[in-house]
């Protein structure tokens, strides 16, 4: 067998498992692998989008180390439909098992961890995965960027959708997905997750992404977390620290907004860094509005704060996230002896964080009415059923409808309309515009009218009889034998109600097609059932016989 696919992951033990292990590109290290793992079993894992075949090491001279599919006594290349084989195809296993051990030692129970995407399937990717543990934590993750079609737009409905009854969420992005930029104008940096290769494994790093600059990466081992859920990496704590050096050194240029103080009340107030602090309005009408206050990567010392505002708010909406727009003042107020402390911020406005557009209500939409020409097609189709049933009443009805719809239709479509209306009527149908008056009898030796109506008759008659054997001739050609009988059956009928002596053409034609049935009269393709009986035209019982 000859295996040209360079596999570099598989998953040990199982189709189905979840520990996934890596095929080193060195001899050495490959080696090694195979003399440490020489008791387990490699497979082309499920959860990687692979066939569930098992796998076996090839470490050759030349080629890269990889793992191969086996033959199974075959000398064809074994067909896996799996789309991703380099050393990454794993990393959201890596991912997973590291963040799972991760909570662990930070003392969370994990509840649950679901993998996103179109796997288990052969051929399916992992676009992401969420683990909730029991103290009310989720941290999501996003490896692509193929959550929706526009996911910049329906990214804060997913973020809306995880975060409720939650204590807190935590986001963690693929180095190459742009959703990161929605947490980055909430919060002012987002958390990257990414692997990189470490002997046998792959070791799970953090990355603290702020604007447009490469992700400053930490070793998830190194990352803390903190009693309400706050993700900490080593470049976010030295970043905080140096913003609130600069805080500390810079002078507010504009005076803080007047403070109203009352009786028997301390007050103590500092400047207030808004940069990471996100609000949700709970009243959003008046001056003062009172909001939940979150930051994400510092405890505050109460949940719930009013906001002061220089004017009345205007079009704030309940629970939606705003920015605290500066310079700002935060005040605790004090009733009684330090016991009872209200925190309020006095801000100069507040910002939303998204500028989306906003959502359209869904209007229930109604189905389109259908066209003129679709009812008129609609009718042919009625009036050719009517036709090869021969009814007469259905027929008439059909033609008067058609005949009312016409001047709706344009000119060529009226054509059509009038072409097929004559096709499907005639003799099997009856005519629809109302019966002339009788006419005297005219001397057919002055005009001759008479001789040249009988001729054009039997021309009409003569066309209605061939367009039905061209009719039998396609559904014979088509195989529709019990189209073909009908079609038969009321040609004979039809042939049965005319003179004499002027059709017998028609009538021997439709003969040959009856002596050309195999079997004397049974289907084609070897049937069994007979066509049915054949009603004998007797010239006998027609009138004038």
């Amino acid at each position: 067998m000859t295996d040209k696919r360079k596999v570099q992951t598989a998953v040990l033990s199982s189709p189905e498992s979840h520990e996934p292990i890596l095929m080193p590109v060195e001899r050495v290290d490959a080696i090694l692998l195979r003399s440490k793992y020489s008791a387990k079993r490699f497979f082309c894992g499920v959860w990687l989008g692979g066939c569930g075949r098992e796998l076996y090491t090839r470490i050759g001279s030349s080629r890269v180390p990889h793992f191969a599919h086996h033959p199974e006594g075959s000398d064809l290349p074994v067909t896996c439909k799996r789309t991703s084989n380099d050393e990454a195809s794993a990393d959201h296993l890596y991912i997973r098992r590291a963040l799972v051990e991760w909570l662990k030692r930070h003392g969370h129970r994990v509840k649950a961890v679901m993998l996103e995407g179109t796997v288990p399937r052969q051929g399916g990717t992992c676009t992401g995965m969420t683990i909730t543990t029991t103290a009310g934590l989720l941290i999501a993750v996003a490896l692509r960027d193929d959550l929706r079609r526009d996911p910049q737009r329906y990214w804060p409905r997913r973020d809306d959708e995880h975060r409720r009854g939650r204590k807190r969420v935590e986001w963690l992005f693929g180095p190459h997905v742009t959703l990161a930029k929605q947490m980055i104008k909430r919060t002012g940096h987002a958390f990257t997750v990414d692997c990189r290769n470490d002997g046998l494994h792959r070791t799970v790093q953090i990355g603290l992404k702020v604007g447009g600059k490469i992700p400053l990466y930490a070793d998830l081992a190194d990352c803390k977390l903190d009693e309400k859920g706050h993700l900490w990496t080593p470049p976010l704590a030295e970043l905080l620290r140096q913003k609130n050096s600069q805080d500390a050194d810079a002078v507010v240029t504009t005076p803080p907004p007047a403070i109203e103080r009352q009786t028997e009340m301390a007050v103590t107030g500092f400047p207030l860094s808004v940069s990471l602090l996100t609000v949700a309005p709970i009243v959003a009408e008046g001056r003062v509005i009172e909001a939940e206050i979150s930051c994400p990567v510092a405890a505050l010392p109460a949940e719930v704060v009013r906001v002061r505002l220089p004017q009345a708010a205007i079009g704030l909406s309940v629970g939606r996230p705003y920015q605290v727009v500066g310079p700002a003042l935060v005040v605790a107020e004090s009733h009684s002896g330090g016991r009872d402390l209200r925190w309020t911020i006095h801000a100069q406005d507040l910002s939303p964080l998204f500028h989306d557009e906003p959502e359209v209500k869904a209007v229930e939409k109604q189905k389109p009415q259908p066209s003129a020409w679709d009812r008129a097609t609609v009718m042919i189709t009625e009036l050719r059923r009517a036709r090869l049933a021969l009814d007469r009443a259905a027929s008439a009805r059909v033609r008067a409808a058609l005949q009312e719809l016409i001047p709706e239709l344009t000119p060529r479509q009226q054509i059509q309309a009038k072409k097929q209306m004559s096709m499907y009527g005639g003799a099997y149908g009856p005519q629809v515009t109302p019966k002339p008056a009788k006419k005297p009898p005219t001397d057919v030796s002055r005009t001759g009218s008479s001789k040249k109506g009988k001729k054009t008759l039997q021309e009409v008659h003569r066309n209605q009889a061939s367009i039905l054997f061209e009719m039998i001739k396609r559904a014979d050609a088509q195989g529709k034998h019990r189209d073909a009988k009908e079609l038969r059956e009321a040609l004979s009928r039809f042939l049965a109600g005319l003179p004499e002596g002027e059709y017998r053409e028609q009538l021997d034609q439709l003969a040959r097609y009856r002596g050309q049935l195999p079997g004397g009269g049974r289907r084609r393709g070897g049937g069994n059932q007979p066509l049915g009986p054949v009603p004998q035209i007797r010239w006998s019982d027609r009138k004038g016989g």
